[in-house]
């Protein structure tokens, strides 16, 4: 059974996710830990859970959501991986970091890239890989559908959606995404966005002012 803790990190507000099942191997998804009273935390739930983190994966590469890269591979060993249409983006996120107010940022290089259809497996758990342009060029979310669970980054949050202002940012494209393979999972599935609360896909569909 699919297991999930989350944070809210960041100025940002930014929710970060640890999954895991019986097995205790555990994967993080969007580590947005960025000060060290953050660091403890994240560890501090990691270790007293015995958990084995083995992967840190990325819906996108806008800095908020990438922040804990470096700290968690270094103290857990977790490789890295984040989407393949967006590696240009991450290499560049040492010089966003600094834009935006994150001086002491230390940065990951990448190990592994996503892409769509691409299996995640840990533990017992399999996540299917989904490719969700609009609010960044190569978002991806991750969909377990024996449990019925979308964490979808900054795509669709409840009753909004995410922003298309920034570099790489289309509006078109994400309401397209939304619409043609977010509303397509299943109605009861539980959205994990990457801010604020947690919804479920059919509040979106049918009282979503920006889908309706």
């Amino acid at each position: 059974m699919l297991k999930i803790k989350s944070f809210t990190f960041n100025p940002y507000q930014e929710n970060t996710y640890i999954i895991f099942d019986d097995s205790k191997e555990a994967i993080i998804i969007d580590p947005g830990n960025y000060d060290p009273h953050e660091n403890e935390s994240i560890s501090k739930y990691i270790d007293e859970n015995r958990l084995s983190l083995t992967k840190i994966i990325l819906t996108h590469c806008h800095i908020d959501h990438c922040l804990g890269n470096k700290y968690l591979n270094e103290k857990y060993d977790a490789e890295l991986l984040i989407p393949f249409d967006e590696k240009d983006m991450y290499k560049n996120v040492q010089n966003i970091s600094q834009l935006f107010g994150f001086h002491k940022y230390l940065h990951l290089n990448e190990s592994k890239y996503l892409k769509e259809k691409d299996k995640i497996e840990f533990g017992n758990i399999e996540l299917d890989v989904l490719f969700l342009p609009g609010h960044s060029p190569g978002h991806l979310a991750f969909h377990c559908k024996n449990e019925n669970v979308c964490f979808s980054g900054d795509v669709l949050f409840l009753n909004s959606i995410g922003r298309t202002d920034l570099p790489g940012g289309d509006h078109d494209t994400l309401i397209h995404s939304i619409k043609n393979k977010l509303f397509l999972l299943n109605e009861d599935t539980i959205i994990y966005s990457g801010h604020g609360p947690k919804t479920i896909l059919k509040n979106e569909m049918n009282n979503n002012p920006f889908l309706i």
